[in-house]
């Protein structure tokens, strides 16, 4: 990405100046580190960037080029984001007690690696019993502040998600919003005896 940024704020800087020609001596002595951002041979990059021969034509599908390989980025990060935090949270399910009718949820593992961004949902679900959806944006905030605390506790039950520690707390109600990503905690089946 950095390479990616530095083309970009060097183009940027070049067409305001009006010496777009110095982008294509700037693509020469980086192709290495250019043509590697987007994925390409070397001599592929050079041989693309010589078969255009306005300078101000090469700048503008340059930041085309950018633009799209740095969307392409972003998308890979968010995935591969969301694939680590919903193996995380499967983990974590694993692990979970119930306590009557509370499912007992390693916080601190939880703050650390299941979330990914503010407007996403983390969803628990209990099967047949209930499902509770809160977002992720207090989460984020609070697993901030929440490293430096050996206090940290907290549950789930058919209300919401419950934080405690000792000077405090924390009560999540359930939220819908059917646009929201989501990454889902599958709880364990509650004992019988609670269940009935």
């Amino acid at each position: 990405m950095k390479a990616l940024r530095d083309l970009r704020r060097f183009v940027l800087v070049k067409c305001a100046e009006g010496n777009q020609r110095e982008v294509r001596l700037y693509v020469a002595q980086n192709v290495q580190r250019l043509s590697s951002a987007f994925h390409v041979q070397p001599q592929t990059f050079l041989t693309a960037t010589a078969s255009i021969k306005d300078d101000g034509v090469l700048a503008c599908k340059l930041l085309e080029t950018i633009m799209r390989a740095e969307g392409i980025i972003r998308t890979q990060r968010k995935e591969s984001r969301a694939l680590a935090a919903q193996a995380s949270a499967t983990a974590l399910a694993s692990c979970v007690e119930w306590k009557g009718e509370r499912a007992l949820i390693d916080m601190p593992s939880l703050l650390s690696s299941a979330l990914t961004r503010r407007n996403d949902l983390l969803v628990f679900t209990c099967e047949g019993e209930f499902t509770v959806s809160v977002y992720m944006a207090p989460l984020l905030d609070l697993a901030k502040i929440a490293r430096a605390r050996d206090d940290l506790s907290g549950f789930v039950d058919r209300e919401g998600v419950h934080l405690r520690w000792r000077t405090g707390g924390l009560n999540l109600l359930s939220q819908q919003d059917a646009n929201a990503e989501r990454i889902i905690v599958c709880l364990p089946p509650m004992p019988a005896v609670i269940a009935a």
